[in-house]
């Protein structure tokens, strides 16, 4: 038996896709500022924001397996569009693609805002240069309650698709403020911390 695609799910445009495509390049991703997220989870976090998520992607192949996330975004009114499985492989950066992205709009904050008020725990990460190790530091900051995270110049782009993969869907629930001075960052912590 056939699954059954969900109604208002069209193909997506040549034009749409091409944005989206130029995103999986990390000077595309700045200049747009925009990223993607890519996998159920990701993507379903990121669906908890539904301002921050332009448009969805699902392979032909597994729009009857994200039915609830295709359901979430059209109410939320976001659009949702099908791609062959080859369209969506090239969104992907994983050798098995798992069948929906995301298109995401950067939601990093200036540093001042991640220190803004009295945070408790704040994670600053020097010059990180793998993404799946950013990735992991920001899903661990969030699972242990952090404030904030601080990517430092020379740190690995907190967009890149293993990033984000690798955080779980903690990228949207904990500000992160990239490219930023650490130095300028623990100053300003202690001087929080003072009496």
């Amino acid at each position: 038996m056939t699954p059954v695609e969900p109604t208002g799910l069209a193909p997506a445009s040549q034009s749409r896709f091409r944005s989206a495509r130029r995103l999986v390049r990390r000077k595309e991703r700045a200049v747009a500022g925009r990223f993607i997220a890519e996998g159920p989870q990701s993507v379903r976090e990121a669906l908890a924001r539904p301002t921050l998520v332009e448009s969805v992607f699902v392979a032909s192949s597994a729009a009857h397996r994200h039915d609830d996330l295709i359901d979430t975004a059209l109410t939320a009114g976001i659009s949702v569009s099908r791609l062959s499985d080859r369209d969506l492989a090239a969104l992907s950066e994983t050798v098995t693609p798992q069948g929906v992205v995301a298109v995401c709009r950067a939601l990093d904050v200036p540093l001042a805002v991640a220190l803004a008020g009295s945070p408790r725990l704040v994670v600053c990460c020097a010059q990180v240069r793998d993404p799946g190790n950013a990735g992991t530091v920001i899903r661990c900051a969030d699972a242990f309650g952090a404030d904030a995270v601080v990517l430092s110049h020379g740190s690995v782009d907190a967009y890149n698709a293993k990033t984000v993969r690798a955080s779980v869907g903690s990228l949207f629930h904990v500000p992160v403020a990239i490219e930023s001075d650490t130095a300028a960052a623990v100053a300003r912590l202690r001087l929080s911390a003072e009496p």
